[in-house]
């Protein structure tokens, strides 16, 4: 009767831990036993290593049942066990966090040094462009120049050619009235001859008659 008392109270006290099962680590020990009671006379179920994960259901002072992830139970001793994640896992974990850390620095110092030599480039660029931008500014400025002095000599010759056309004009006016007045200063030169002959010859004519008388 007190065997099966004895019994009743351990699977009462195992419900009461499987519902209150808390998540554990082995410890920084390099592996521990896992065994089928509380003592070391038990016989050994399975070797732990440390950082291995498992499920307490219950806890005694010095010795702990616990579940594997692979479903299996078994007692170990309670000091071996602790919530917090031993230092070696913890260093695996920040080693393998400083590896992808560090992978993600040189991949972003690689695409700086990428993106420094494109600025560089970018930067070479613009310097020539620009000095291009400035000559095609200076030759600009210059035609622009240019075409204002070529305007202003069209214009001029445009004026000039226009007074000289209008004194070509005045010219031939000028021409024509003269070789005019040269022909009337021939006829009336030829008139004044002609009628200077007759009143000489008139005259002659009056004095024989003169002498007749």
């Amino acid at each position: 009767m007190k065997k099966t008392y004895c019994y009743a109270l351990l699977f009462f006290f195992f419900l009461v831990s499987t519902a209150n099962a808390e998540t554990m680590y082995v410890s920084n020990i390099i592996k521990i036993t896992l065994r089928t009671g509380p003592g070391t006379d038990h016989r050994v179920v399975k070797m732990l290593e440390s950082g291995q994960k498992v499920e307490v259901l219950y806890q005694e002072e010095d010795w702990s049942q616990v579940r594997l992830l692979d479903g299996k139970d078994g007692w170990l001793l309670t000091r071996f066990i602790s919530p917090e994640k031993p230092s070696g896992m913890l260093l695996k974990s920040l080693t393998g966090e400083h590896n992808v850390l560090l992978k993600e620095t040189n991949s972003v110092r690689e695409e700086n040094s990428k993106l420094k030599k494109e600025n560089n480039r970018l930067s070479v660029e613009f310097e020539s462009t620009k000095k291009n931008l400035d000559k095609i500014t200076d030759e600009y400025n210059a035609l622009k120049k240019e075409s204002a002095d070529f305007l202003g000599l069209k214009s001029k010759y445009q004026k000039v050619k226009t007074n000289l056309t209008q004194q070509t004009e005045k010219a031939i006016d000028m021409e024509k009235q003269l070789i005019q007045n040269n022909i009337k200063f021939f006829l009336l030169g030829s008139g004044v001859l002609l009628i200077g002959f007759v009143i000489g010859f008139s005259t002659k004519r009056q004095r024989r008659r003169s002498s007749l008388l």
